[in-house]
């Protein structure tokens, strides 16, 4: 933040196009337990749309920064003189900016790798938790089931396949399989539910990680932009660290809603 604050002024002097809330692009984190809602194909799609956006805007960057590398070295002071002697302010702004930019360099990414080994550690074992909280609400559905099975099959064909010979006990076999997806749900809830363990792990990967990095990329890569708008250089010049760093983030959320078990479907049919 001491990074974007010191470009404020500069960057809104040279009338840099207002840059949309990158989180926007992340679609709600979902509630329920089962990933048969959606959320996936919803991020795989926003993660596609956004990465066409970072290739775009990339490219848009490499076009004015090419420009500026490859401008003689006296044209680059005369543009720079002239620009600090119509805007003292702003151009006071750029070097201060260009300082903090790197002082955050050696405060916020130890910070954000030590705060990114922690909290893998600690999803490590929420995720070993979540597993076992799983298969021990699932326990009692499932011990009927095998009761049940085992009491009330046949076994049919070469393969020895068992199946119900009563449509009441294919019935009591699908009315025990949705015991058993409502005790996981149920379960499920403390670390999916609003507020849920996972959703609460990803707001500080999120706090500690993503959005310490976002500043610090950001902020380097404004103080770049900043230069080339001050050289007067044309084209849609905006950092793209914010859209990456958004990324990350949605893969990550992927990574941790994966963990989501599929509803249990019965698995036993009747025989014709």
């Amino acid at each position: 933040m001491r990074v974007l604050t010191a470009l404020v002024f500069l960057l809104s002097g040279l009338a840099v196009a207002a840059e949309p809330d990158p989180w926007s692009r992340v679609p709600p984190l979902p509630t329920g337990c089962f990933p048969d809602d959606g959320f996936s194909e919803r991020l795989i799609a926003a993660d596609e749309a956004l990465q066409a956006e970072i290739e775009r805007q990339d490219a848009a960057n490499a076009a004015a920064r090419e420009r500026f590398d490859n401008m003689d070295m006296a044209e680059k002071a005369q543009r720079m003189q002239a620009f600090m002697m119509e805007n003292p302010q702003a151009a006071m702004a750029m070097l201060t900016g260009e300082q903090a930019a790197g002082e955050a360099v050696h405060a916020d990414l130890p910070e954000a790798s030590a705060a990114s080994a922690r909290l893998e550690g600690e999803l490590k074992e929420l995720r070993a938790g979540f597993l076992a909280a799983l298969d021990l609400a699932a326990k009692a559905a499932r011990a009927k089931q095998d009761k049940l099975i085992a009491a009330r099959t046949v076994e049919v064909g070469e393969a020895a396949v068992s199946m119900f010979t009563s449509a009441a006990d294919l019935a009591e076999h699908e009315r025990l399989v949705a015991e058993e997806n409502a005790a996981r749900e149920r379960a499920c809830a403390p670390y999916f539910g609003t507020g849920g363990s996972f959703p609460r792990w990803l707001a500080s990967y999120r706090a500690e990680v993503i959005e310490k990095l976002m500043a610090t990329e950001k902020g380097m890569d404004s103080a770049v932009v900043a230069q080339m708008k001050a050289m007067g250089l044309p084209g849609n010049i905006q950092p793209t660290a914010p859209l990456k760093r958004v990324q990350e983030f949605m893969r990550k959320a992927h990574d941790v809603y994966g963990v989501r078990p599929g509803r249990t479907m019965p698995w036993v049919s009747l025989k014709r």
